[in-house]
Order: structure tokens, then sequence, then C-alpha cells
């Protein structure tokens, strides 16, 4: 196991994480939302970045932003030795747009389904939300692991997968 990628990839991701103040991320991505909620023919009360969804008001807080997966992609991929930097920024700007843009449609499906069709929070955000945000994870690290394969690689080394 690479114990140096694995502490270089979870640093990098702690200090992405952390050292970046997402409130103007989360107000981007509640007037996405909002956007994409009026596409689809829905107007939602919205004050800065709290929804008024149904009975409940909904906060895009940092983890809505898809922060954390961002966080972990930036780490894994700046932390793979190898590739060049163009190609380490292909792949970060191609999930990062894949996370960012799914994520925005992810939540706006949520609000749509609590307030078109009375679904509730828990069943939306808990689980068809959280459904969502893994299939558009997993798209991006396909996407990610195709530009740069030395990160998939490097985690094969550390995370033993079946069949192999």
């Amino acid at each position: 196991m690479d114990l140096r990628y694995l502490t270089s990839a979870i640093s990098v991701s702690l200090f992405v994480y952390s050292g970046i103040d997402t409130e103007p991320l989360q107000y981007v991505t509640a007037q996405w939302v909002e956007s994409v909620l009026h596409l689809m023919g829905l107007t939602v009360p919205k004050a800065g970045y709290t929804f008024q969804v149904g009975t409940i008001s909904a906060m895009i807080v940092k983890g809505c932003v898809v922060w954390p997966a961002i966080s972990l992609f930036v780490g894994l991929i700046v932390a793979t030795p190898g590739p060049s930097v163009l190609r380490k920024i292909a792949a970060l700007a191609a999930s990062v747009a894949l996370l960012t843009a799914g994520n925005v449609l992810r939540l706006a499906s949520m609000f749509y389904m609590i307030e078109a069709w009375g679904v509730g929070f828990r069943l939306a955000h808990d689980v068809i939300g959280q459904l969502i945000g893994l299939a558009i994870v997993i798209l991006a690290a396909w996407v990610a692991f195709y530009i740069v394969p030395e990160t998939e690689d490097k985690l094969r080394e550390i995370i033993p997968w079946p069949g192999e």
C-alpha cells in the first residue's frame, strides 16, 4: 500500500474542504437550482440560499454544493504521481463540471418532487437524492479515471477490488 499517496490525497482533500469559504458557492448553487426549477415550470419561494419547499425550509449548505466530493476528487487527482499537469487539470475540470451540474439537477429534482408531488423531504433527500448523488459521483469518477487512469491505478493498489 502506498501510504505517501494516501496521506497526500487526504491532506489535499482536507485542505480544500476546510480551507475555502463555500458561502458564495451556496448562493450560486441556489440561483442555479432556482433557474432549473423555473425551467421545470415551478416557482419555489427563496430567500438567499434557503428555499421554502412544501412545509419546510431547505437551506443550501456546504454539503449541498457538492464540496465534499469535489475536495476528494481534487485530493486524489492532484496527489497522483505521473500524469501531466494538463491531464490533471482536464480531469478536475471535467469532474467538477459533472459534479456541479449533476448536483444542481439533483437538488432541483428533490425540490420538485417535494413541491409538485408531495414527496416527503426525508425520502426525497435521504433516499432518492443520495442515490442520484452516488450515480453522479460514479459518473464523474469514471470520466476522471478515463482522463487520468493513474489515479484509478493508485486506488487499486490501496483498496482491494473484487475479482482481483
